[in-house]
């Protein structure tokens, strides 16, 4: 049973701390999914910002399609696209500004890109955390992904931890594959949460044209199901925060992705079609209708 708090009526109903970061609500965009030029009343529904990721040097990203509609959900193939390190900082103020904790995802296709990009944001004092983007190709192991092994999870997240010297927690967001294996190799070398998780693998076929028209990442609610599992899983399993994402378009799925044991939730396609300030309400209603706090629902779910 989780204990009920009286009298919820103000926002400290819906702070939680993350990491020993205070959030003023546990919602954070999805990276890729919050522009600079849509910022208004970000302050008044999100507990931090979280900007698209960035790699070593900029990217064009994939040629078109790139989008495809789903049952319930979208497929991306965005393929990173970004200005580049340098020039995402040159620009950083747009987030900054909005007076928010910033996170920053960041990618890159060798343990020694992460590395070095983390050691660049040590000093960045506008940064809060980083989330490692541990979806991307590896030129050092075949072209997989980072996700593809503990091994290769825990090379990424220790040599990045290394090259901030403690200066900034550590995120690492993974794939459904193999979530609990790599969530504990993130835990043993040294992230400090995990981001659970990013789109799953899918297909669009074109049957007129008898051709594939889009491989990409599977995003929206038709992948809650399978995200929840691996938060209530993940979150059994490691000692770390667990930031739940995939699928989120109500306040509802935000209660739920808590009670399955994650501290904070990240918004990505729902916010799209349905306005984020809307799911927070919902999430605030759902608390006083309960009498708790944000922070009494991580992990209170019944077997």
């Amino acid at each position: 049973m989780v204990a009920r708090s009286e009298n919820l009526v103000g926002p400290q109903a819906l702070a939680v701390e993350l990491c020993s970061i205070p959030l003023r609500t546990p919602l954070i965009p999805a990276a890729g999914t919050l522009g600079k030029e849509v910022l208004d009343g970000a302050e008044d529904v999100y507990g931090a910002m979280l900007p698209k990721t960035v790699t070593p040097r900029p990217r064009a990203g994939n040629p078109p399609p790139r989008l495809a509609e789903a049952p319930s959900g979208m497929i991306n193939s965005i393929g990173l696209q970004n200005p580049g390190l340098d020039r995402f900082l040159e620009d950083l103020d747009a987030f900054y500004t909005v007076g928010l904790p910033l996170f920053v995802s960041v990618a890159g296709d060798t343990v020694g890109e992460f590395a070095s990009m983390c050691e660049t944001l040590a000093s960045e004092t506008r940064v809060s955390a980083i989330e490692l983007n541990l979806s991307c190709p590896n030129v050092e192991h075949g072209g997989g992904t980072f996700c593809a092994s503990p091994s290769t999870v825990g090379d990424a997240v220790a040599a990045s931890k290394g090259a901030l010297a403690g200066a900034k927690p550590v995120f690492v967001k993974l794939t459904n594959d193999g979530v609990v294996g790599n969530a504990v190799a993130a835990e043993e070398a040294g992230a400090d949460a995990v981001t659970v998780i990013n789109t799953i693998p899918a297909l669009v076929v074109d049957a007129g044209e008898r051709r594939v028209f889009l491989r990409g990442g599977l995003s929206g609610p038709a992948i809650k199901p399978v995200a929840l599992r691996a938060v209530y899983e993940v979150s059994r399993a490691v000692n770390i925060p667990v930031i739940g994402c995939g699928g989120v378009a109500s306040g509802t799925d935000v209660a739920e992705f808590m009670l399955a044991g994650a501290t904070a939730v990240q918004v990505g396609a729902g916010g799209f079609v349905r306005e984020p300030g809307a799911m927070l309400a919902e999430f605030a209603e759902y608390l006083r209708g309960a009498g708790l706090r944000a922070g009494d629902l991580a992990g209170a779910l019944g077997t």
